[in-house]
């Protein structure tokens, strides 16, 4: 694999990962039902602001997001208007942005990325990954300072720590058609 083509399929995976309709954010390309489990969760309803706090976990499909902590922003509009029983609104509204902070990890079988803080901003359609950044997807790696996958228009920018380069390992497939 050519290092153009790392960069494509390390950026890829994670395109995929976020790449729903927009204004509706999603950890897996295929959807579905979102789990998590956190050691506390606090909402504000107020600021329509979800945060998980604690060995948090989030699974969707394949793909899974592990952090320290993770926090959620709602959009002022939801879909069907009526409240969840007890809960204050929460649960409704799309995810506008999403912010996790710690040990970031996100995992999608054969590829992976990991950083100290990932924002996921719905209205740019991109998402960046900062701190000590590690893309890896099968033997490939590519290791940075800042990640930024902008996903509608499918690029992928990976860039140092100031004063340092972006460092990689691809591992070229043994296919004479390569």
């Amino acid at each position: 694999m050519k290092p153009v083509a790392l960069l494509i399929a390390a950026g890829a995976f994670l395109l995929g990962a976020f790449a729903a309709a927009p204004a509706h954010a999603q950890l897996s390309e295929n959807g579905g039902p979102v789990s998590y489990s956190a050691d506390n969760l606090e909402y504000f309803d107020g600021e329509r602001r979800l945060v998980l706090i604690g060995d948090v976990d989030i699974v969707q499909n394949d793909a899974r997001l592990r952090a320290d902590r993770i926090t959620l922003f709602f959009s002022q509009s939801s879909g069907g208007g009526a409240q969840q029983g007890g809960q204050g609104g929460l649960g409704s509204g799309d995810i506008q942005r999403m912010i996790a902070e710690g040990e970031v990890y996100y995992v999608r079988p054969a590829q992976s990325a990991r950083g100290n803080r990932a924002v996921y901003e719905v209205a740019q359609d991109a998402v960046t990954f900062t701190g000590n950044v590690v893309v890896a997807s099968d033997e490939n790696v590519i290791r940075g300072e800042t990640l930024v996958l902008q996903i509608g228009n499918r690029r992928t920018t990976i860039r140092p720590t100031p004063g340092q380069r972006v460092r990689g390992v691809f591992v070229p497939r043994n296919n004479p058609q390569n």
